[in-house]
């Protein structure tokens, strides 16, 4: 079997095409095609179905593909370590995220990473569901709650916490609430999720507990949540990195702190079945750095240190 023969085969089954995998090689299809006929005879099974419209692997050619696609980016990943002492860390880090991350706690903090690194570029992509995550086609992404796609593989970066706030105007006029059903007396603003439902509220009492909010404003924003409830429209519960400068300058009142629920774990998630490029591992390290200290990330408990 000729390595450069799988190769191929691994553009061919990436791309889809003959032609693509041609182009990337600068070769002819129809050399591709006699690479992929060597490639069968070798290991004795066919790899692919060739028709006029597509080409679908056989169930034998999808699992080379897989493990072969692994085994050359892990060699690759080798040569990149090798070669890592003479020179600095470069390309493009494609990264996804809350659009709240990246104005709060990523965008500030990437300035030092990127002097660190000169030859780095980073693109960064909003990103609101992880199982967007391969579509976008990202390197990597910051992502809260359970990951249902086990494609994923994720290390912690923190808890964040959700807390219920108002402004000082709002709560003068309509009073301030004691407990939990009292809100149902105020004026409460909801957030709309990505799958178009209303976020519930989360507060503990006696165990976790939803809370359907029942908004007379819903936004799919915390922007736009946090800049309602700072100008006086009511009672919202947005995570307390996101308003803490609000907090501290007393344009946001912090309410019901008995009843806080526990933090919304954040992640940075990868691919599980793919060798990590050194620029995807430098800024998870990176990020694992800073959220090992609060002071860093204001309202993230640490959950991790450094990437093994």
């Amino acid at each position: 079997m000729s390595e450069a023969d799988a190769r191929i085969f691994v553009a061919v089954a990436q791309a889809g095409s003959f032609v693509a995998a041609a182009t990337l090689y600068g070769m002819t299809p129809s050399s591709v095609s006699k690479a992929i006929g060597r490639l069968e005879a070798g290991l004795g099974v066919r790899l692919l179905h060739r028709t006029t419209r597509k080409l679908q692997l056989t169930d034998e050619g999808a699992a080379f593909a897989e493990r072969s696609g692994r085994a050359f980016a892990l060699l690759a990943e080798a040569a990149e370590e090798a070669a890592a002492g003479s020179r600095s860390v470069a390309g493009v880090l494609r990264v996804g995220m809350p659009p709240l991350f990246g104005t709060h706690l990523v965008g500030p903090r990437l300035p030092a990473l990127l002097l660190r690194h000169p030859d780095l570029k980073v693109d960064m992509k909003t990103l609101l569901r992880p199982a967007d995550f391969l579509d976008a086609g990202l390197d990597c992404a910051i992502a809260v709650g359970e990951l249902p796609d086990s494609s994923l593989a994720a290390r912690p970066l923190g808890y964040g916490r959700f807390v219920t706030v108002a402004s000082p105007a709002y709560l003068q006029a309509a009073g301030t609430p004691a407990g939990i059903e009292d809100l149902r007396g105020h004026r409460r603003i909801g957030f709309t999720r990505a799958d178009g439902r209303e976020a519930p509220w989360m507060f503990a009492d006696g165990g976790v507990r939803e809370w359907e909010v029942q908004g007379q404003l819903r936004t799919d924003e915390m922007h736009h949540l946090a800049a309602c409830a700072a100008g006086g429209l009511g009672i919202a519960q947005i995570p307390l990195f996101a308003i803490a400068g609000e907090l501290a300058d007393g344009r946001l009142v912090r309410l019901l702190e008995p009843f806080e629920a526990p933090g919304k774990l954040a992640s940075v998630v990868y691919p599980a079945a793919r060798a990590l490029p050194r620029r995807v591992r430098v800024f998870i390290d990176y990020m694992l750095e800073l959220g090992g200290s609060s002071a860093d990330l204001p309202g993230i408990v640490p959950a991790s240190r450094s990437m093994s």
